[in-house]
């Protein structure tokens, strides 16, 4: 599987979960695959597994709260590979918490690291990628991985939700921009509903703690959400990274400010 032969793709968040998956499955299908994580050992672990799969794949430490920190990163790219074709930002944090006990500064990092991080990657990765967008008939494309409640919202993550919803905005206003400015760069957003991934691990014990669904048993709690997709199960990793690796190609060339629902239904209900 060759989609994406020789693209050279930017994976933030690569370390765990969709983002390594993701990085996995786009070496697969023949991409030179960029992970970018603040977990320098994970994210290490698993360039080094991609490579002995028979990928060509590096590691960058990235903290994607840091402006310098976007600025090395694409200057080394450019010096390494002459640019940028796919950026997948990846990276987030959660927060299950009411309104009345989430904090101004956890409110604040939310915003940082899962809006800002977004802001920093589009904006410094338009050098990385223009000219050579130009250069290539499908153009270059931005994924910016939002969430189901980026669309609809939930009781107990307020600040979680915005800067999803945030997400899936921004993302259109750039496609829009980026289109008119003749940039060739498409920009969509993925929106996965609850995936099977430590961050959903640590959801759930949130909730238990809580007593939010009126149990402290988390496999309890597993099974409500399972319910609520109808297609009665949760989404695993690979299921969202399969859409990456559609939204990176050529394949979704025709594809700009869309939002890619990968959620078994939850929010068609």
């Amino acid at each position: 599987m060759n989609r994406v032969h020789e693209k050279v793709t930017l994976v933030t968040g690569a370390a765990s979960g969709i983002g390594a998956s993701s990085a996995s499955l786009l070496a697969e299908a023949g991409a030179t695959v960029i992970l970018a994580d603040k977990n320098e050992k994970k994210g290490a672990l698993l360039t080094e597994e991609i490579k002995k799969q028979g990928g060509n794949a590096s590691f960058l430490p990235l903290d994607v709260r840091s402006e310098d920190g976007w600025k090395s990163v694409f200057e080394m790219i450019i010096k390494q590979y002459g640019g940028l074709d796919v950026l997948l930002n990846n990276a987030g944090i959660t927060l299950i918490k009411p309104i009345e006990h989430t904090s101004l500064e956890e409110w604040h990092e939310l915003s940082r690291v899962n809006i800002n991080s977004v802001f920093l990657g589009m904006k410094h990765a338009l050098p990385a990628m223009v000219e050579r967008a130009r250069g290539r008939p499908a153009g270059g494309s931005i994924i910016n991985m939002s969430s189901a409640v980026g669309i609809v919202g939930i009781p107990g993550a307020l600040g979680y939700t915005m800067t999803k919803a945030a997400i899936r905005h921004m993302t259109k206003s750039a496609a829009i921009e980026f289109a008119e400015l003749g940039y060739k760069l498409r920009v969509n957003s993925i929106h996965p509903g609850l995936i099977k991934t430590p961050m959903a691990d640590s959801i759930y014990k949130v909730w238990a703690e809580s007593g939010s669904f009126g149990t402290q048993d988390i496999d309890e709690i597993e099974k409500i959400m399972v319910d609520a997709h109808p297609l009665g199960r949760h989404g695993q990793p690979e299921d969202v990274a399969k859409g990456v690796v559609f939204l990176a190609s050529d394949d979704s060339a025709y594809m700009t400010g869309a939002e890619l629902v990968i959620d078994g239904g939850y929010i068609a209900r």
